[in-house]
């Protein structure tokens, strides 16, 4: 029978003991309590994995939560020794079916892992019974695992994209790094800017940043003195999706600015006008509804002036420009520059001023054909992750979780060992 439990267990190096069903007032229900031991041989430290000498019994019995046999819960429970240890001290063997101070089996956790990239927290929660902050922490050691036993993600690294994103309330940020040519996410942290991004380069070998080509990203300052600093031959890429938010932005203060002057004059038809146009002018005219194609067929004659007319033309010049070959966007956009600083609206004039000083850089994105495009569909995948990760109090275990649903880690459900 003990054999029969042993191939269940499905641990390699364990010897099964004892198993019986434990019931009592202070159990909410009963557990097939397993007593096993590991195989003899000379004990090993549980931090370094070296063979060290024993120190003493351990003082009583340690129990671990395996995998669920059907309905019952299962624990395995052992009489552990401690060893001595010259680098890491006095501290418990090592154990083949569990980490270091986890309380979980390897494969108890290696399921709760998969089932938290494929299940929401209440799923997770009410299948193994467990907290959805023990999940948490249970991510972070399956993750690193996982990552300790794949090659570095920093090894030949070509073409990455960095960004920011929100997680919690307060401009909270992760900042994000992936790796444009395996489609993954290698790297994030907690905050953003030059500081936080300084970490990432730090940990890279000088072959590793000298193996990066293309850096691309939004139009932050941060990003372009890192870059400078760390990777000097590498070319730095705005993202296209972000120059033409650009223009999206100053149009849109051309129409509060419009729509206040209208509104302040006491035009009630003007105001009217104003708050129809918001959305035409903003979205691309082929994703229009009709009621928005009506507002910017009469956008013309929206104000006096025609400002925001003109603000939407250079606004669809500038989309178009950078879907054409660089020889023609190259002149497209010295002519779009000198139209921007000549329209007499403050906003694109201002605009105008950003883009000149930028040209290389759209110009280089127009060229080698990188965007953010893959990182914002990333973004969208760990704007999810994060909302499954409510309720995480360390924002270790969220980054554990993304890693997990994004990092490229092979996450699999346990097997039968042989």
């Amino acid at each position: 029978m003990n054999s029969i439990f042993k191939q269940l267990l499905n641990v390699k190096g364990m010897v099964v003991e004892n198993v019986r069903i434990v019931d009592g007032p202070m159990r909410p229900e009963p557990v097939l309590e397993v007593r096993v031991r590991p195989r003899a041989g000379k004990l090993r430290c549980s931090r370094c994995g070296r063979k060290r000498p024993g120190y003493d019994r351990g003082g009583g019995v340690r129990r671990w939560r395996h995998q669920d046999f059907g309905c019952w819960r299962v624990e395995l429970v052992a009489d552990m020794p401690r060893v001595e240890c010259p680098e890491c001290g006095v501290v418990v063997a090592q154990v083949p079916w569990a980490e270091p101070g986890s309380r979980f089996t390897r494969d108890f956790e290696a399921e709760c892992a998969w089932l938290m990239t494929v299940a929401n927290q209440k799923t997770v929660s009410g299948f193994l019974h467990v907290a959805w902050r023990t999940a948490g922490d249970i991510a972070h050691r399956v993750a690193g695992r996982l990552k300790a036993a794949m090659p570095s993600p920093f090894d030949h690294l070509t073409s990455i994209g960095v960004d920011e994103t929100s997680y919690r309330k307060g401009h909270t940020y992760l900042t994000v790094v992936v790796d444009h040519e395996r489609r993954r996410v290698i790297w994030a942290h907690d905050g953003y800017g030059r500081d936080v991004f300084d970490l990432f380069f730090q940990q890279l070998t000088d072959e590793q940043r000298a193996s990066i080509r293309v850096v691309t990203g939004d139009g932050a300052k941060w990003i372009d003195s890192c870059v400078s600093q760390w990777c000097p031959n590498a070319e730095r890429v705005l993202d296209g999706f972000h120059i033409v938010s650009w223009m999206t932005d100053a149009l849109d203060k051309v129409r509060k600015r419009l729509w206040n002057d209208a509104r302040r004059g006491g035009d009630q038809e003007g105001v009217k006008r104003m708050r129809g146009v918001k959305y035409a002018v903003l979205k691309n005219p082929d994703h229009l509804t009709d009621r928005q194609e009506e507002s910017l067929a009469a956008l013309r004659n929206t104000d006096p002036k025609g400002q925001l007319y003109r603000a939407w033309q250079l606004k669809e010049l500038l989309r178009n420009l950078l879907k054409h070959p660089l020889g023609q966007a190259t002149a497209e956009l010295k002519r779009w520059v000198f139209w921007a600083s000549h329209s007499r609206i403050p906003e694109i004039v201002e605009l105008s001023k950003k883009i000149r000083r930028r040209r290389p850089d759209i110009l280089r994105t127009i060229e080698l054909g990188y965007s953010n495009a893959r990182l914002e569909a990333f973004n969208n995948r760990i704007k999810v992750t994060i909302r499954m990760a409510y309720g995480f109090h360390h924002v270790d275990n969220l980054i554990a979780l993304i890693m997990l649903r994004c990092g490229g880690l092979d996450i699999r459900l346990p097997k039968p060992t042989t």
